[in-house]
């Protein structure tokens, strides 16, 4: 079946099914959605839906043999009634599969190009049924996104695939996973956060930039369309369900009384975060950078409005336009923060640098202030642009690039030019060619700005990986001149630890390089601190080494951080 111009329309459920309009039905929305050809399941080029459940052996046949059909006006899923949404499987797997392919699209249009999977192969497989669990996670070793179910003690079953911002966060780890796969890899607390911080971002924002979601969140309006404009303070918009991450999922599920799984527009500013040793779980420590970015998008939101008050009572259709704009700005403002990230070691100030470098690239002008907005809210969360200049603007550099010798047409897709760029370039770059390097990807982008603006790169990824002793990493930094260096209290001179360095080139449509995101592997106090803090929770591999694994089997990462645990702050 092939869809018209690319694309369908079809049914999504708004937020969960916990989430009633005001006739007291499920919440839907109406979104269009990329597809191309499509085949059941359903079925396309980048998601294959697969309804099978371990537990009970149990696979159902594929739907969506005329998705276009069932979502026309009359068909059965064009509004559904809530029996359908929740006991059909065949809404099931549409709502999953149109809430991924939403999500990719969104990360694709602000990175201007097709991504690839984090794992060899073209299709991610979606399982909406896949086991009776309280957890939903994404497995890079079987391709998969995977929904559990809780039976429930009045009959039925709470279904995360049912959620929209469970669905959305799930794909947003597969995408980023394709995107920075080394982010799996041991690092600083903030790497793995962002894997669940950028899940929630893209969760949190997708809903939001739903039109009819965010009317229904502003409450009932009166017979001209207006609503009191006490609803869009700050304040009451940090209390708004669409700032509530699996409000279902942490009611149900968890018995969580205030509902929801995170609500981190309320986590309010405190600058000394990373002095608590609860910031170091992955989902709370993520709550900060969400906590930031759910400010801004508030701020920005209420200063789009401003034209419109002081009146008491505001059309709430505008109000609605105003927050899905300034929400689908934010997330992609975001999503293209990622290609100027390095590819390994991640930092909070590296996401803040990115979004302020990547945002001037195709906004130069910002006329709402997004990037003034969003620098405030980091730094009320004391996270500030770093002074050392990991993105480094090459045409402002004290020293030619050469160029002599290399093609740019194979520069645009062939990972051994790069590496010769790199080798030609690396004293000014400061890349030692003492260490193994790798180039491990290279990627053309174009991109589009709000106001049409059309940037056109090509980012480039290397890595460089050293191999040694504490003891050795120890004796370098010395070398190098560190004061103060020493290795964890009780650790073993001779462990065997894996350190990384890379960076991030992003050149212009002419081959002319113009940025260089850095992150040096000689950073030998950066090093010293990433050991010291795996050797303190005790991330070694099953050979006492540390920066090699995390002690999870590779690809099952996110099944152990997701799983439920109802005595924990965070969870999922």
């Amino acid at each position: 079946m092939r869809t018209a111009a690319g694309t369908v329309e079809v049914t999504i459920v708004g937020q969960d099914p916990g989430v009633a309009a005001a006739d007291g039905r499920i919440l839907t929305a109406r979104v269009r959605v990329p597809a191309g050809r499509l085949e059941p399941g359903p079925r396309s080029h980048r998601f294959h839906v697969i309804d099978y459940d371990a537990a009970t052996g149990r696979f159902t046949a594929p739907a969506g043999d005329d998705l276009v059909a069932d979502n026309a006006p009359g068909g059965r899923f064009h509004d559904p009634p809530d029996d359908t949404i929740l006991a059909d499987p065949a809404f099931h797997a549409q709502h999953t599969w149109a809430v991924a392919a939403r999500t990719l699209g969104a990360f694709e249009f602000a990175l201007g190009r097709r991504l690839p999977w984090g794992f060899p192969g073209h299709e991610l497989y979606i399982v909406p049924h896949a086991k009776p669990e309280a957890n939903a996670y994404y497995s890079p070793e079987q391709r998969s996104l995977l929904f559990g179910y809780v039976p429930l003690p009045e009959g039925g079953r709470m279904l995360t695939c049912l959620s929209h911002d469970i669905v959305a966060h799930e794909t947003a780890h597969a995408v980023l996973d394709g995107l920075r796969h080394r982010y799996l890899e041991p690092a600083l607390p903030d790497q793995a956060a962002f894997h669940e911080a950028l899940a929630d971002i893209a969760a949190l924002l997708s809903m939001f930039s739903v039109r009819e979601v965010v009317e229904h969140a502003l409450g009932e309006a009166d017979a001209d369309g207006r609503i009191d404009v006490e609803r869009i303070s700050l304040e009451a918009l940090r209390g708004n369900m669409l700032v509530v991450l699996a409000e279902q999922f942490g009611t149900v599920a968890l018995h969580r009384p205030q509902g929801g799984l995170r609500r981190s527009a309320e986590l309010d500013p405190i600058e000394d975060w990373r002095t608590l040793r609860a910031f170091e779980e992955p989902h709370k420590r993520g709550e900060v950078l969400v906590a930031a970015v759910l400010r801004t998008l508030l701020s920005m939101w209420t200063r789009r409005l401003a034209d419109f008050l002081p009146a008491a009572r505001i059309d709430r259709r505008r109000v609605a336009e105003e927050g899905a704009t300034a929400a689908l700005h934010l997330l992609h403002m975001a999503i293209r923060a990622v290609d100027y990230l390095p590819p390994v070691d991640f930092e909070y100030e590296d996401f803040l640098e990115a979004v302020l470098v990547a945002d001037t690239e195709v906004a130069p002008d910002d006329d709402f202030g997004y990037r003034p907005a969003l620098t405030s809210a980091f730094a009320a969360y004391g996270i500030r642009r770093p002074v050392d200049g990991r993105v480094v603007d090459l045409a402002q550099a004290d020293w030619e690039p050469v160029y002599h010798g290399l093609n740019w047409a194979a520069m645009r897709s062939d990972a051994d030019e790069v590496f010769r760029f790199l080798w030609e370039n690396s004293a000014g770059l400061g890349v030692s060619p003492a260490y193994y390097t790798h180039v491990e990807s290279v990627r053309p982008s174009v991109r589009v700005g709000p106001d049409g603006l059309v940037v056109q790169e090509v980012v480039a990824e290397y890595v460089q990986l050293l191999e040694c002793t504490a003891g050795e990493l120890l004796a370098r930094a010395e070398a190098a001149g560190l004061q103060g260096a020493a290795l964890p209290a009780r650790l073993p001179a001779e462990t065997g630890v894996q350190i990384f360095g890379g960076g991030t080139l992003v050149f212009d449509q002419f081959g002319r390089a113009k940025y260089h995101v850095t992150k040096p592997l000689e950073h030998w106090a950066h090093q010293l601190r990433r050991l010291a803090y795996l050797a303190r929770n005790g991330f070694y591999d099953s050979r006492r080494r540390l920066g090699f694994s995390v002690g999870a089997p590779r690809g099952e990462e996110f099944a152990e951080l997701h799983e439920p645990d109802v005595n924990v702050g965070e969870t999922w």
